[in-house]
């Protein structure tokens, strides 16, 4: 594996530590601070690799573990920066499922998964609604049990934008909206 480094010190490696990468991004101003892909490369699994920390204060803590997943730290800090580090928002205290995503999209259903659950919570609520509102449609009447970590949403109309929520309840039936999630159906 090697940088383009041309356009700086060829004898220098310019930012391209990342071995995992078999053909990593070609640099092309290898000067402090830009070291920059020219290409958006995606992908499913990627962890934070830092010392764990965390923020906030007495029962309202956010906190990021040592090998979390990044889809589920950006999940936490939306729905921080949406609500605060409150009931709902914080590590210690009932929160909705971290790390909510679909999968198996086809023209008529998508499968639902999620971990990061509240030890608090008791059940999981699914809910959809097209992009254009119309209101939202709860897709189980029995809720998810806790620790179940998937759903098959059914019924879908084809070449449809859906939003899809879902909302954790606790013992004492209060309620936590997790991050709504975009899905198209195919056609």
């Amino acid at each position: 594996m090697a940088c383009n480094c041309n356009k700086c010190n060829p004898t220098k490696n310019c930012g391209c530590a990342d071995t995992g990468i078999v053909t990593p991004c070609t640099y092309t101003d290898c000067s402090t601070g830009s070291e920059r892909c020219a290409d958006i490369q995606c992908a499913e699994c990627v962890s934070y690799c830092g010392t764990s920390f965390q923020i906030g204060a007495a029962t309202k803590v956010i906190k990021i573990e040592t090998g979390e997943r990044l889809d589920s730290i950006i999940q936490k800090f939306a729905l921080m920066i949406s609500r605060g580090t409150s009931a709902c928002a914080a590590d210690d205290v009932h929160h909705p499922p971290y790390n909510f995503y679909a999968t198996a999209i086809t023209n008529t259903t998508v499968t639902l998964l999620w971990n990061g659950e509240s030890t608090e919570t008791v059940g999981i609520s699914v809910y959809y609604d097209t992009i254009v509102p119309t209101g939202w449609i709860l897709a189980n009447a029995v809720p998810v049990a806790a620790g179940v970590l998937k759903y098959e949403l059914i019924g879908l109309t084809p070449t449809t934008n859906y939003k899809i929520k879902l909302t954790s309840t606790d013992a004492l039936a209060a309620t936590c909206d997790s991050v709504e999630i975009l899905v198209d159906t195919l056609s």
